[in-house]
Order: C-alpha cells, then sequence, then structure tokens
C-alpha cells in the first residue's frame, strides 16, 4: 500500500508540474503570437530606417537582410555615403529617388560622384558639383548647382537624355562619352558593387 501511494504521488507530482509548464508555454506562446512571426518583429522595430535612413545606415547587413517588404536601397546609399565621410550625408534617399525617376541604375549616380569628388569631398567649393558634370577639359570650368538636391536631380535627367536614351546605359558605353580616364568605368562598377554589399 504504501508502494502504491508512493508511485502514485509521483505520478500527481509529475501531472502537477507538466499543467504548470504546460500553461507557462501557453502563456509565452501568446505572447510571441501577437507578433505574427520574427520577421515582424524585425520589421516593426526597422520601420523608421526607411523613414530615417541616416539613423540607421550603418546597420549591420543581417538587419538590412531580414527587414522584407521595404526598399533598403537608400539605406544602402546612405551608408556608403557616411562610410566615405562625405558632405552628402542625408541625401541617400534622394539619390534613390532621383534614379527611379529617370529609370536609372540606383547605384550609378552616387558610384559617379564617388569616382569623380569622393562624394563631394574633392570638388570646387560651393558648386555642390559632385559628379564632374559639364567638365569637358582642364581648361572648362565645371557646372555649378544650387544644392546637393538640385545637383542630384540635374544630373540623374542628364544621364537620362544625354546617355541612357543614346543607348549608353552602362558605365563601360558612358565612359565612352563622360570621362577622358579609360578605367573610370572599372572604378564606378566597382563603387557600384561596393554599394549594394
Amino acid at each position: 500500500m504504501k508502494r502504491l501511494l508512493s508511485i502514485s504521488s509521483i505520478i500527481f507530482l509529475w501531472l502537477f508540474v507538466s499543467f504548470f509548464l504546460l500553461f507557462g508555454l501557453v502563456a509565452v506562446f501568446s505572447k510571441v503570437s501577437d507578433t505574427k512571426s520574427f520577421d515582424t518583429l524585425i520589421l516593426s522595430t526597422s520601420k523608421d530606417v526607411f523613414e530615417s535612413p541616416q539613423n540607421l545606415a550603418l546597420a549591420p547587413k543581417e538587419i538590412l537582410s531580414a527587414v522584407r517588404g521595404e526598399d533598403a536601397r537608400p539605406v544602402l546609399v546612405e551608408r556608403f555615403i557616411r562610410e566615405n565621410g562625405s558632405p552628402m550625408v542625408g541625401y541617400g534617399v534622394k539619390f534613390v529617388e532621383a534614379s527611379d525617376k529617370y529609370n536609372l541604375d540606383w547605384r550609378l549616380l552616387p558610384a559617379i560622384a564617388f569616382q569623380e569628388s569622393t562624394l563631394g569631398k574633392n570638388m570646387p567649393f560651393g558648386t555642390y558639383n559632385a559628379f564632374g558634370w559639364g567638365i569637358f577639359d582642364n581648361t572648362t570650368k565645371s557646372m555649378s548647382f544650387q544644392n546637393w538636391n538640385d545637383a542630384i536631380f540635374t544630373v540623374a535627367k542628364g544621364l537620362r537624355e544625354d546617355y541612357y536614351n543614346k543607348g549608353l546605359e552602362t558605365p563601360e558605353t558612358i565612359n565612352t562619352q563622360y570621362a577622358g580616364d579609360k578605367n573610370w568605368n572599372k572604378k564606378v562598377i566597382t563603387a557600384m558593387e561596393e554599394i549594394s554589399n
């Protein structure tokens, strides 16, 4: 009888503990299920990346790849701008907007600006011409723009009208008209790859 009582107490204790563990797991699961999924949780905590990309421009690639349903391009461009100490910080979104408006590769404008002036660090003061736009030789004064926004959209429009519409859509083909340096296209391609990596 004693042995039977001992076995039944062990079974009772095991059922009691199992019940509370099960109850605890259900409670935890209901909290987690409110988030719908881990991706949703990450997305909801990362929404501000796209509203203000400069706030999280240096986010690890793992976070950027986890964010789904949003456009990571402005964040990638902004990260590239910041990593290079550019005065164009905060304009990652504008680069992408201009590229979309004129149907250009979204990496081309920042890559050209990197090649021509290290993203605005090495250019004639006050011109906002980070693209070397309008420079035909060493005697020609470069064009000036009112601000970064004006420069980005004007050059994007010019690339569309003067290059893309004439079949010059890659750095290799653009190089023939844009720059005297025969290796210019390779440097632009390297910058484009850096932006998207």
